[in-house]
């Protein structure tokens, strides 16, 4: 298994900041582990380079709008990028029922009574803020109800150089030519033409392999700035 310097060593062969058998300096290394961490928060925020997606079970409680989720939330797990559609709650009865996720904060704030309950909740908000998000339910859940909540995996940034690093299949060509352009960029050396095609073909295989078809959302289109939408019809 490779560490990050073994992944730094061969982006910047890639790119010629250092020959076949050349090392590099401690700088220079830093400089990669900098960068590299970089590119994963870069890569954190776009669902098509995410690993793959994590469930959580939650327990929520009775008369709750909304909890928190994250290292000091309510919920302490790792904070979601974005909830998947495919989350799903279990009622007092066993029985499984699917959200169906608001996709905009504009969307969830035009609901008029927030407050209603109802032994059923229908739909999800996520607002992705930081340290931690914060998940809304509609209607109010009147009953504990348990949540299978599936979410984007945030790639973790690597706190050494010695650090192993794990890439699924697809993913080491994606990301180590990616780092050799970032690591250009940072060199302020060119980018070799052969390096920029692989490192654009390996991404869009890796983004057509994590493609999803959103379901089960509530699009923001639907939502009139100057009526308010109700959110049981589909209407205004």
């Amino acid at each position: 298994m490779a560490t990050a310097l073994d992944i730094i060593r061969r982006s910047m062969r890639l790119v010629h900041i250092l020959d076949a058998e050349e090392e590099p300096t401690g700088a220079e290394a830093q400089d990669g582990l900098t960068t590299m961490n970089d590119l994963i928060d870069s890569w954190s925020l776009d669902h098509s380079y995410v690993y793959t997606v994590r469930t959580d079970t939650l327990t929520w409680t009775a008369n709750n709008e909304s909890r928190t989720i994250g290292a000091s939330g309510n919920f302490v797990t790792t904070r979601p990028v974005k909830i998947h559609p495919s989350t799903y709650y279990t009622d007092v009865n066993g029985n499984d029922y699917q959200f169906t996720q608001i996709a905009t904060r504009a969307g969830y704030t035009s609901i008029v009574d927030k407050g209603t309950t109802s032994t059923l909740p229908q739909y999800m908000y996520y607002e992705p803020s930081f340290p931690n998000g914060t998940i809304y339910i509609w209607p109010v859940p009147d009953a504990s109800i348990t949540i299978q909540l599936s979410s984007r995996e945030q790639l973790s940034s690597l706190a050494l150089l010695t650090t192993t690093v794990s890439f699924p299949p697809g993913y080491k060509q994606a990301f180590v030519t990616s780092l050799a352009e970032e690591i250009a960029a940072e060199f302020g050396v060119a980018v070799p033409p052969e390096v920029g095609k692989s490192a654009f073909k390996a991404r869009t295989k890796v983004r057509r392999a994590n493609r999803r078809t959103p379901i089960s959302q509530v699009e923001a289109g639907l939502i009139n700035s100057s009526r308010s939408f109700n959110i049981y019809t589909g209407g205004q």
